[in-house]
């Protein structure tokens, strides 16, 4: 495996305008507890509200497992519509996309062996507390303010490099005064930002400081065997694994003859979850997907993230490295974003991810043309 070196390893901090509200824990909540909350922090229930919150915050960031499914998803909703909102469904930000990751971030019952971790938790703590455009920009530009566009025309570009994880679009940029860039932080999804031919910027496991502006058609773990090398088409569609599980890459089935790299996944099982290292997976008929890529015996629940107990199919991960291939409708049950009033619905993975953006105290759903006029997708409307 060949070994190269990771430039933008940071750590986030939360941005100032991120507060943690005494009620936090009611972003989910339907609106009239939420409103009683805001107008009377001394309300019934609110109190019961903060005491909870004050166990729930590990690090300035909410802890994830502490939450039911079902708050996880709200959580979620929550950080995906101000995410599409404040920044455009751009890449990722899409609400199904983003929503299929914030399950994975947020739902530790549903992805138990790849709890988010580093930076990338850091992040879905961060939106998930959101509660302006203002809150949101200190989210996906953590270290710097936002970029403004200063080339003319419309392009995607990696950010300056004290946001080097930030792939950036601007529309008109150049004109005076210079409008704000609209940003995706590839570090929710576990990679960073890099500079492809032709393309712009774009969410990647090679950062666009690495030695070269080309990707071979290799794979490998580098950056102190943290990082995940997965090259095709001069594209590294690899992660950094310091996002997840142990936080670790390795070869397999064994690291001196390594067919496949992978993440490794955690355990609580520890020695008892150890299985025969295999790059496929088994769904029960639960809709769970059962896998070994990392030698590390590992569920993740498809029909809980995906909403159908026929969301899983057996077979090869693929690539191998993605613990979540397994999770899919087929035949799939939409065929792209829509709106309908106040409600954003969201595709990915052929299910259908929706959310009312009032409840988000949120404008109604319209449709964006993102990514150079290529896509098209459904967010909720900047308050």
């Amino acid at each position: 495996m060949r070994a190269s070196a990771v430039a933008t390893i940071g750590v986030v901090s939360l941005a100032s305008g991120v507060a943690l509200i005494a009620c936090f824990d009611l972003f989910h909540s339907t609106g009239d507890v939420l409103t009683a909350c805001e107008i009377d922090a001394t309300a019934r229930g609110c109190a019961t509200a903060r005491k909870l919150d004050a166990t729930a915050i590990e690090g300035g960031v909410p802890d994830f497992c502490s939450w039911t499914p079902d708050q996880a998803r709200q959580h979620a909703q929550h950080a995906c519509a101000w995410l599409g909102a404040c920044e455009t469904p751009m890449g990722k930000n899409a609400f199904g996309s983003c929503m299929f990751r914030g399950l994975l971030a947020f739902d530790c019952a549903a992805n138990p062996n790849r709890r988010v971790k580093g930076k990338t938790r850091d992040l879905w703590g961060c939106l998930a507390l959101a509660q302006t455009c203002r809150d949101v920009d200190g989210c996906v530009f953590p270290s710097a303010p936002p970029e403004q566009c200063q080339s003319v025309g419309g392009y995607t570009a990696c950010a300056s490099s004290k946001n080097g994880d930030v792939r950036i679009e601007c529309e008109d940029g150049g004109a005076m005064p210079y409008s704000k860039a609209h940003g995706e932080n590839c570090a929710l999804w576990g990679q960073t930002c890099a500079s492809q031919s032709g393309a712009g910027g774009t969410c990647s496991g090679q950062s666009a400081s690495d030695s070269g502006p080309s990707c071979p058609n290799t794979q490998g773990c580098y950056g102190s065997a943290t990082g995940l090398h997965w090259c095709s088409d001069g594209l590294d569609l690899g992660i950094d694994c310091a996002s997840n599980g142990a936080q670790r890459c390795d070869g397999f089935p064994f690291p001196a003859d390594a067919s496949w790299v992978a993440c490794v996944a955690e355990s609580d099982a520890g020695a008892a979850a150890q299985c025969p290292a295999d790059a496929s997976a088994t769904c029960t008929a639960a809709g769970l997907a059962v896998s070994c890529p990392g030698g590390v015996l590992e569920r993740l629940d498809c029909r809980t993230l995906l909403g159908s107990a026929s969301a899983c199919a057996s077979g090869n991960l693929a690539p191998p490295f993605d613990w979540t291939s397994p999770c899919g409708l087929s035949p799939p049950q939409c065929g792209g974003d829509s709106c309908d009033g106040g409600t954003v619905f969201g595709c990915e993975r052929g299910a259908t991810f929706s959310t009312d953006c009032v409840q988000h105290k949120l404008g109604r759903c319209r449709m964006v043309s993102t990514d150079m006029g290529a896509q098209s997708h459904a967010a909720c409307t900047a308050p």
